[in-house]
């Protein structure tokens, strides 16, 4: 008889593009790899040999997708090799975008669903061991995945802003949340917004990782953009994070420190929920910066200017300290393996990984600028 794992049943959910109304024709997930080949290395040959198709059949489905379509997607040109045509461009900038949009809620899903399966499939039933509310980090999921690929624990990892996953944690929604605070006067300046939610007896903090903020721009930053004074520009179209994200709160802290008025900003007011999310607009053309961290920019191609370094922070309740579920998450966080996740994300460092800090030392931690 088959036994589930005590981890979650491995879920996954996948997006995936239909094109037409009621006969709409699905879009070959091969489709978009091609075109993400091509504009990576500028041949149709050797996007067929990335994507493992051979040519001709590269070749046939690029013109079945230009025939429905009535456009170009790819531009062959004989001795130059292939690029993206205006609408194969387009195509890709979209899917990249929705998929940074919709992906950290795809994979909260799949792991809530996963979550409820396991507890279906063990005898008896139990809850989830591990619930996190946290906002949104490139390390944080790679922790989580480290997590479940260990075993012995389930994870639920939820993406809120740091304020909402503060909020949600002391109403006692979640074992443990994720926040981000600058280091230094800026750091200590936004503090009491965080303090507010955190109990000095009750609750403790352990360090996650430290991490690059600040400008993502299009590659090459042709509009010159590196102080936020440059962002009144009426020219340049700015991405906001959400209100109550970690981010926005560093971004309107800034915004005041240089005296500009957030009406000023071409686009204060359009908003992202994910880091990821603000890369892939800009990448798409539909916006020029955006705040977020170095490790986005790099994922998708774009160049980064930096403001800011900041400590990631767990909290969870003092008399959970000793738990399996927490201790799990703390041998985690202090582990090698963690430390080697974290080192290929451009940005980030785990010095400290793992270590305990009181909630009244907090403002001395931010102090302490703990290199990457």
């Amino acid at each position: 008889m088959m036994r589930a794992s005590s981890s979650s049943v491995p879920l996954k959910l996948e997006l995936r593009w239909w094109l037409g109304g009621r006969d709409a024709l699905e879009v070959e997930p091969l489709l978009l790899l091609l075109l993400q080949e091509i504009d990576n290395l500028g041949s149709l040959q050797m996007a067929a040999r990335a994507a493992a198709c051979s040519y001709r059949h590269a070749w046939g489905l690029l013109r079945k997708w230009e025939h429905l379509l009535g456009h170009r997607l790819v531009t062959l040109e004989r001795g130059r090799g292939a690029s993206l045509a205006p609408l194969g461009r387009q195509l890709l900038r979209e899917d990249h975008h929705v998929r940074a949009r919709l992906g950290p809620e795809l994979e909260s899903l799949a792991l809530e669903s996963g979550n409820a399966l396991s507890a279906l499939l063990e005898q008896g039933g139990r809850e989830i061991h591990l619930r996190i509310f946290a906002s949104h980090g490139l390390a944080v999921s790679a922790l989580r995945d480290l997590l479940l690929k260990q075993g012995g624990l389930r994870v639920d990892l939820q993406f809120r802003g740091s304020l909402d996953s503060l909020r949600l944690y002391r109403a006692g929604k979640c074992d443990a949340a994720g926040f981000h605070l600058p280091q230094g006067a800026l750091g200590e300046k936004l503090l009491p917004r965080f303090t507010r939610h955190l109990d000095d007896t009750g609750d403790r903090l352990v360090r996650v990782v430290q991490r690059e903020q600040g400008l993502i721009v299009t590659r090459g930053n042709p509009r010159a953009v590196r102080k936020i004074t440059d962002l009144k520009a009426p020219s340049i179209r700015y991405i906001s994070r959400q209100p109550g994200s970690g981010t926005r709160l560093i971004f309107d802290a800034l915004l005041e420190e240089a005296g500009v008025n957030p009406a000023d900003i071409n686009g204060y007011h359009t908003e992202e929920f994910t880091h990821m999310a603000v890369a892939a607009l800009i990448a798409s053309g539909a916006a020029d910066a955006g705040m977020g961290i170095r490790a986005a920019a790099a994922r998708v191609g774009l160049d980064f200017v930096p403001w800011v370094t900041e400590n990631y922070y767990f909290v969870f309740r003092r008399d959970a300290g000793r738990s399996p579920p927490i201790a799990h998450l703390l041998a985690a966080l202090r582990g090698g393996e963690y430390a080697r996740e974290v080192a290929a994300l451009p940005g980030y460092g785990a010095a400290g990984a793992g270590e305990i800090v009181e909630i009244s030392e907090l403002r001395a931690d931010l102090q302490r600028k703990t290199g990457r």
